[in-house]
């Protein structure tokens, strides 16, 4: 039985097909409850915006294939999905890799891929797909609100009283952290790994922007 059986009234239903269950099994089998909830509520928050912007499903945007993009969108936060990258293409590798081996098209795991990979690239994501955009803003309603008042309040409500915060930004922000101090090939550069990276580790070895506008702009 999935995990997400018996949800409340007002999110709705999901897409009950043999990919998103797996989906929704291998990230419950690997994210802590923290990250699972934020992935599931995600999904919700997208597909609410989706409906506030007139998007409808089968017709603007494929509804497991948003679903895939969100549920494991931050998968390389996990022991199963990280690598050398940066979280959010360790996760995209992962995530596109998952959607092919359960049977989608390379169009829907390219989709999944960019949704994946640039869900925290405010400014690029929204002129992507429907697919990339509608997951990014799911994913940023829920872990910084933006953009939260397209989410319908009663599928809002709903999601925190069925899948919890949990402190979801401390421990997301943790993790990061942790995974860079143990593989600094994740960090990048002004980036949003930069920026949690620097809050939590001020004294970090890393080049910030006042050292790369010294350094030369050719070798000698």
């Amino acid at each position: 039985m999935s995990v997400l059986e018996n949800l409340p009234e007002e999110i709705g239903s999901w897409p009950r097909t043999a990919a998103a269950e797996a989906a929704v099994a291998f990230t419950a089998e690997h994210a802590p409850e923290w990250l699972f909830n934020h992935s599931v509520r995600s999904y919700f928050y997208a597909r609410s915006i989706a409906v506030a912007k007139d998007l409808v499903a089968g017709v603007d945007y494929d509804d497991e294939t948003l679903f895939l993009a969100t549920v494991l969108h931050d998968i390389g936060l996990t022991d199963v999905g990280q690598g050398p990258n940066r979280f959010e293409v360790d996760s995209a590798f992962t995530a596109a890799r998952f959607a092919r081996e359960h049977g989608l098209s390379d169009a829907a795991a390219d989709q999944i891929w960019d949704a994946v990979a640039l869900h925290t690239s405010s400014g690029i994501a929204p002129h992507k797909s429907a697919v990339c955009a509608l997951a990014h803003f799911g994913i940023g309603a829920d872990i910084f609100a933006f953009g939260v008042e397209e989410v319908d309040r009663a599928v809002l409500d709903a999601a925190h009283a069925a899948f919890p915060y949990l402190d979801l930004r401390e421990n997301i922000h943790a993790q990061l952290v942790h995974q860079i101090d143990e593989q600094p090939s994740k960090w990048v550069p002004l980036s949003f790994v930069d920026i949690v990276y620097r809050k939590y580790r001020p004294d970090n070895p890393f080049p910030g922007l006042d050292e790369l506008v010294a350094g030369p702009v050719r070798p000698d």
